[in-house]
């Protein structure tokens, strides 16, 4: 995941319908983030994760979030997917991802499922929902696993982004503060653009 290691950040567009997926899309782009996850809240949420691989291509990395089992992720990966994310610790999602060499990133919040999900195979947690706790949270989480790579998702604030990463994060993911409800249903594509571009700059900022 070559553009995820330069700037460690994955967008995640939640339950948008097709043309507004790839408006979003072209926005986050024109915006310089290249790392972006599509979540299986909608049937048609394979259909666009195949739409979106075809059309940009090699422009961007293209994950599949909201992964619950093994069937979706194989449907993910078979659409064009290339890293998963999931809400909890699965094992079943976890093992068939590394059958497929695909990167897989699960939720985890507790110390015992941090670490059950790294020892699983984990290629990095994601430590979710992390807005209820905050940095000082993943700071603590380092001090007796420093080994594990880790995402803080879920709450993660443009003013926050900083702080995240002077506390040991590894990456992070941001959904609803770069993709907005209101900026979707009314296509505001300079809003997000503006957005993925300030979270863009705050990251590499902070590395």
């Amino acid at each position: 995941m070559k553009y995820f290691s330069q700037i460690p950040l994955i967008g995640i567009i939640r339950g948008a319908e097709t043309d507004t997926v790839e408006g979003a899309v072209t926005a986050a782009l024109a915006g310089g983030l290249r790392t972006l996850e599509i979540t299986l809240n909608r049937p048609e949420a394979f259909e666009q994760i195949e739409k979106i691989r075809n059309r940009f291509s090699d422009d961007m990395e293209l994950g599949a979030g909201t992964v619950l089992d093994k069937d979706s992720a194989e449907q993910a990966i078979d659409a064009g997917a290339e890293f998963i994310v999931s809400p909890a610790v699965l094992p079943d999602v976890i093992e068939y991802c590394q059958a497929r060499s695909i990167p897989v990133f699960p939720g985890a919040l507790s110390p015992t499922e941090v670490l059950s999900a790294y020892r699983a195979g984990a290629e990095m947690v994601k430590v979710f929902p992390i807005g209820v706790l905050g940095p000082d949270y993943i700071r603590s989480l380092k001090g007796p696993f420093p080994q594990i790579p880790v995402m803080p998702t879920g709450g993660v604030t443009l003013e926050s982004v900083g702080d995240y990463f002077k506390a040991g994060a590894d990456a992070i993911g941001v959904g609803g503060e770069l993709f907005s409800r209101k900026w979707l249903a009314e296509k505001e594509w300079g809003s997000v653009e503006k957005a993925a571009n300030a979270y863009v700059q705050a990251v590499r900022e902070s590395r």
